[in-house]
């Protein structure tokens, strides 16, 4: 299971949705059209699945990985997603009703306040993208430590015959010392 992790299109996918994790919403907030929310929502919900399949799988196949300091940044950075999707954002705060009627003007006001707190919690999500940027080192490193152990088998498979004999094996069949 730690080869399916560790696998360079494993890494690669999942280097690629953390990019996405990053910068993903904010593109969203750029794009004026409101249509392709939807697209946005879509692909963090898809982000969000591939990094809870990553976490599990990886407390399963890691020794030592499940509790320790990289499970929890990796937990506190997939939880975080959550809120970026905008379905399951509006249903915990309240937001995407109109203010036709006095309970759409309470919800403007509540609204208000939730802003100001949203100002702070605007803090909390850089941190927050900060532990995802970890994610991104931590990535780099598995990356390394795959192309690292691609080598050690291509230089075992190489020249095997050289450690064991001390001699590179090729164009040894004249040699045989008769």
């Amino acid at each position: 299971m730690d080869s399916i992790v560790e696998h360079w299109i494993t890494v690669t996918i999942m280097s690629i949705m953390t990019v996405y994790a990053l910068f993903g919403d904010d593109i969203r907030s750029l794009v004026p059209d409101k249509d392709s929310d939807v697209t946005f929502y879509i692909i963090t919900t898809v982000a969000l699945a591939l990094f809870a399949l990553e976490l599990i799988l990886s407390s399963l196949a890691k020794p030592g990985y499940f509790l320790n300091f990289f499970f929890w940044l990796d937990f506190i950075s997939t939880v975080s997603l959550i809120f970026d999707i905008g379905w399951i954002s509006e249903a915990i705060f309240g937001t995407g009703g109109g203010a036709d009627s006095a309970a759409g003007a309470a919800q403007l006001a509540r609204a208000g306040r939730a802003s100001r707190v949203g100002t702070r919690a605007g803090r909390i999500v850089r941190i927050i993208r900060l532990v995802r940027l970890i994610r991104i080192v931590k990535l780099y490193k598995a990356a390394q430590t795959t192309m690292e152990h691609k080598e050690d088998k291509k230089a075992f498979l190489i020249d095997p015959y050289d450690e064991v004999n001390g001699s590179s094996g090729r164009g040894s069949k004249g040699r045989s010392g008769i």
